[in-house]
Order: C-alpha cells, then sequence, then structure tokens
C-alpha cells in the first residue's frame, strides 16, 4: 500500500513539473523562440542542420521545431542573435529546443533530488517554480553574455581597425578596398571585429548600397562607437568629405576614452581595495604580527597573579 502511494505521489508530481514547465515556457517572454518565418515544414527544409551536427544538437533542433511558436516576427530577437555572432537560421530553432528542455529538464531533475532528500510538497513546488524560471532563462543570458562579450571585442578592436584603414585609404585605396584589406591583415588579431568587416563586404557584393551596409554594421555590433563610426563615414561618403580625416580623428578620440577608461579604473582600485583590506588583510596581519605578544602577554599576567604554572 506504502509502495503504491509512494508511486502515484511520484507521478503526480512528475506530472505537475512537466506541466508547469510546459507552462512556463510558453508564457514566459522568450524573445529567442523566434523561429523564421513560414511553417514548419518551411522551416525544416530552409534551416537545416549541418551535416556534420552532433546527436544532441539534432535532438533539440527536432524539439524546438516540434513546438515552435506560431506567432511571427521577432526582428528585435533576430537582431540579438547576430549580435551574438548566431547568423545561421537554424541556430533560434536550437535556441528554442534547448529552451524547452531546460524549462522541464531542471524541475524534473530538482522533483528528484528533493524527494531523495526527503523535502514537503510545498518546498518542491517552489523549488520547481524557481527551476523552471532559470531553465527558461538560461538561453537569454548566454545570449546577452556573448553579445556583450563580442562588443567588448569589438570596442578593442576599433582603434587598430581605424589606424589601418587611414594607412589604406591614403595610399590611394577606396574604402571597400580598404575595409578588405585591413580585415585580412586583422584576422589572427582581433577576428570578432574581422568577421563583421567580411560580412559588410559580402552585403555589398551582394547589392546592398554601402551606406545601407555601414548602417546594417553599426546595428549588428550594437556597440555605440561602431555606431558612430558607421554614422560619419555615412556622412563623409553622402557629403563627400575626406574620409581618412574622418577615420584619424575618430581613431584619436577613441585611443584618448580608452585612456580615460584605464584611468578611471585605475582611480577605483584603491576604493575596491578598502573593504578586502580592512576586513581580510588587516585581520590576518594583526592575528600573525600581534598575536604572540598578546599569548605572551597574558601568559606572564597569569603568572604574576598566579594562575597560571
Amino acid at each position: 500500500m506504502i509502495a503504491a502511494l509512494s508511486i502515484s505521489f511520484f507521478l503526480a508530481v512528475m506530472a505537475l513539473v512537466v506541466g508547469t514547465g510546459y507552462w512556463i515556457a510558453m508564457r514566459a517572454p522568450a524573445p529567442l523562440a523566434v523561429m523564421p518565418e513560414g511553417s514548419t515544414a518551411d522551416m525544416q527544409s530552409s534551416a537545416a542542420l549541418p551535416d556534420d551536427a552532433p546527436q544532441w544538437l539534432e535532438a533539440l533542433y527536432r524539439l524546438g521545431a516540434a513546438f515552435a511558436p506560431k506567432k511571427e516576427g521577432g526582428s528585435q530577437a533576430r537582431a540579438r542573435l547576430v549580435a551574438a555572432g548566431f547568423r545561421e537560421d537554424w541556430i533560434p530553432v536550437v535556441l528554442h529546443g534547448a529552451q524547452l528542455a531546460l524549462t522541464v529538464g531542471l524541475p524534473a531533475l530538482t522533483v528528484l533530488a528533493m524527494l531523495y532528500l526527503g523535502q514537503d510538497l510545498f518546498t518542491i513546488f517552489v523549488w520547481i517554480l524557481l527551476m523552471g524560471y532559470v531553465g527558461t532563462r538560461l538561453p537569454d543570458w548566454f545570449v546577452e553574455r556573448r553579445a556583450k562579450k563580442r562588443a567588448e571585442k569589438v570596442k578593442l578592436g576599433l582603434p587598430d581597425v581605424l589606424d589601418l584603414l587611414v594607412i589604406s585609404i591614403e595610399s590611394g585605396l577606396s574604402l571597400d578596398s580598404a575595409i578588405l584589406s585591413t580585415a585580412e591583415d586583422l584576422e589572427l588579431v582581433h577576428p570578432v571585429l574581422t568577421d563583421e568587416l567580411n560580412f559588410f563586404q559580402y552585403e555589398v557584393r551582394a547589392g546592398a548600397g554601402r551606406a545601407e551596409a555601414l548602417r546594417n554594421l553599426g546595428k549588428r555590433v550594437g556597440d555605440p562607437d561602431m555606431r558612430k563610426l558607421t554614422s560619419l563615414l555615412i556622412q563623409a561618403d553622402r557629403f563627400g568629405t575626406s574620409v581618412s580625416k574622418v577615420l584619424r580623428t575618430q581613431a584619436r578620440y577613441m585611443r584618448l576614452r580608452r585612456r580615460q577608461g584605464a584611468e578611471e579604473k585605475a582611480h577605483k582600485v584603491g576604493v575596491k581595495l578598502v573593504f578586502p583590506i580592512f576586513f581580510l588583510i588587516m585581520p590576518s596581519m594583526f592575528l600573525v604580527t600581534a598575536g604572540p605578544a598578546l599569548l605572551q602577554l597574558f601568559s606572564g599576567i597569569g603568572r604574576l597573579s598566579g594562575t597560571a604554572p
């Protein structure tokens, strides 16, 4: 009788886990769960996985394609994925599958752990909701973190790119040829920025105007410095001003900002070190330096008072 009740309780809790996880996945604002436009069949044919994809990736892709949301749109979500470096059509499907798997899998593993530890039903239900939310948000956090790191790498490489562009343009190359030459020279040093410049070249060769391709470059990266640079290049191309002067001025300005940012971080170090020095280093130094003296002092006082041998 007890075994039957235990099995029934376990099955009921697992059903609650699956239902709650699916409800959270469907109702939570998940911008990554945006599929390419069209039906599921069109999506499977146009967003096919590469031939050498591992089995776990195929499983996530099938799961994401099976539970693809029916609402369309998601230009903002697509922009976020592109900013993180994900341009393939199958990546939103895989991310959606990972989102569903984490939303259901994490609460299920949590239930098994809670039952093994002998927790009550209310604690199990709270952990189900918490882990369901974490599983829903994990792909979003992954994409946001990757986009942020990518933007930081672009910002670090911009002054070097501007210097090479100035040299290439002053040597007689056009802007497109200078960008292509710069991308080839900085492929090993700044691969992220090189990838964005190569994508700019692909857009221009595909028939897009230079202004449109530059504007798309600024939107893809999402860095304010890159957007400012592309805006200056668009204005210089439109009004016929010297591109080399614009690039040289922008490079000088960006190096000045980088130096000021480094100085600002250096000035903040002293303030940040106050708490670890006061709470961690000072007690240890006091214990090492004054500890033996205090022990001898207490021992001497004890001998004088007759309480110590």
